[in-house]
């Protein structure tokens, strides 16, 4: 276990609808950090909702920062929720702020810890104690004649999906200077590796190891058995443009960012544009053996 220095601004970040943990959770872990001379920071937009929390208690000294400074000017993020709160924080974090994931959803894949388990390891934490492991986000952008008109980043994927429910998209996929396939189907998925186990698993794709550096194009419902998954490395550029006859489509980025997407436009999703954010890691938490706890046994939070 590395020496960091000690947090002394806590972040704290919600997912956008309330659970019942909060009104237990948010009460004693505030009261907790502010003993222990921490300041204790929410979102702006988070303080209504944050006074619900402490019902009729004396609300403690906590801080509100607007979005940006938020994001920026924390020591230490905390992110209550699940898979879904992490990558949202992921794509407007400091790259250099480290992250501790706490998992109060179901599945909770990527966060490192869940909420039985968490204050045990809080103390040597918020002190610098504690190790990372820095996961890329990777870069996409759509474009028109070559000019960027959308640009975002990605932890999970990036999904170029039919919006019609009874027509199929067709399009072209490239990765490097080589062509991949034409594909007539639902869609296509480009997942990096920490997203395997999201929609790409759901897809057909394949699970593969966090620390392989690679994408995989995964195909969405393919018209054709030819038409399979690929794993390839992750400095090729991939483009995707649609071909006729052209249907309405869209492009996702982690199930939370959603764009249209027309005949004019290509996509590309670029390796070499990434950052990288840092997780704090949970020492008793194994790769396969997590594996083995959310997927085969089909055990949940």
């Amino acid at each position: 276990m590395s020496k960091n220095s000690a947090a002394k601004i806590i972040g704290i970040t919600l997912k956008p609808t309330s659970t019942t943990d909060y009104y237990s959770l948010i009460p004693n872990l505030c009261t907790w950090l502010i003993k222990r001379k921490r300041t204790v920071v929410f979102r702006i937009e988070e303080k209504e909702r944050v006074h619900k929390f402490f019902k009729s208690k004396q609300l403690p000294n906590i801080e509100f920062f607007e979005d940006k400074d938020f994001h920026k000017n924390v020591d230490l993020m905390l992110s209550l929720g699940g898979d879904g709160t992490l990558i949202g924080v992921c794509r407007r974090i400091n790259p250099k702020i480290p992250v501790l994931g706490i998992n109060l959803g179901r599945l909770g894949f990527i966060t490192e810890y869940n909420k039985h388990e968490f204050f045990d390891s809080l103390e040597t934490i918020i002190n610098g104690q504690y190790q990372t492991h820095s996961k890329p986000l990777y870069h996409v952008s759509v474009e028109k004649k070559g000019k960027a008109h959308f640009q975002e980043y990605f932890f999970n994927d990036s999904v170029c999906a039919k919006n019609e429910i009874a027509r199929m998209l067709y399009l072209r996929a490239e990765a490097g200077d080589e062509h991949v396939y034409n594909l007539a189907g639902d869609g296509i998925i480009i997942s990096t590796t920490m997203g395997s186990t999201a929609y790409s698993l759901a897809a057909g794709g394949p699970i593969v190891h966090p620390d392989v550096k690679a994408l995989l194009v995964t195909p969405i419902c393919p018209h054709s058995l030819s038409h399979r998954p690929f794993v390839i490395p992750e400095n090729f550029v991939m483009t995707i443009k649609l071909m006729p006859p052209y249907q309405s489509a869209s492009l996702t980025l982690d199930g939370q960012i959603a764009i249209s997407i027309d005949e004019n436009d290509t996509i590309v999703i670029n390796r070499k544009k990434t950052k990288k954010i840092l997780f704090i890691k949970n020492p008793n938490r194994l790769y396969f053996q997590t594996i083995s706890e959310k997927f085969i046994d089909n055990r949940r939070s």
